[in-house]
């Protein structure tokens, strides 16, 4: 069962996020949780149940994550459907020409670093948490090749509308 880890102080106001709270915020953001079962113990949310897909986890750990007061959220989700084989390998058709050689992968590999905040989540996103001067155009320049608007989009469903401050965590959807 992954855990995902929040600044308990960030994120949006919560009325208590308390489960019927945390359940009422998941509505309000049109965010579907029918038969997800919501547990709270001190700043520990646990999400459990079956959802549509990674992306859908994703979204609900993240709304529940980015609450005031929340510093875990244990993901017991049960994605109905995962990414198989083809898709992965549908993936590389998508790349652009070039961009699987291992010549690229021999020059670049020394420059690779872990970004502070940063984790995989159920959807294969990037779970990046927001540090001092970052914006979401910084972020889509260094992962999206610039493009702010898919940032937005993957993210408008956890925030409701807001922009993402200092400490609040977003996803960084897959290339």
């Amino acid at each position: 069962m992954p855990s995902y880890e929040f600044p308990a102080e960030a994120g949006l106001s919560a009325q208590g996020a308390e489960p019927e709270a945390i359940a009422a915020h998941l509505d309000r953001l049109g965010l579907t949780h029918s038969g997800v079962r919501i547990t709270r113990r001190g700043e520990a949310v646990t999400l459990e149940g079956q959802v549509a897909d990674g992306e859908a986890a994703e979204l609900l750990v993240l709304a529940a994550g980015n609450l005031q007061g929340v510093s875990r959220v244990e993901d017991k989700l049960v994605p109905a459907r995962t990414p198989g084989l083809l898709d992965s390998l549908g993936a590389f058709a998508r790349l652009p020409t070039g961009a699987a050689s291992t010549e690229a992968a021999e020059t670049a590999i020394h420059h690779a670093q872990i970004e502070t905040g940063t984790r995989f989540g159920p959807g294969r996103s990037l779970f990046h948490t927001m540090q001092p001067g970052e914006t979401l155009a910084t972020l889509a320049a260094r992962h999206l090749g610039g493009d702010e608007r898919r940032l937005l989009e993957a993210n408008a469903p956890v925030l409701g509308g807001a922009m993402p401050g200092l400490g609040m965590v977003i996803r960084i959807p897959p290339a």
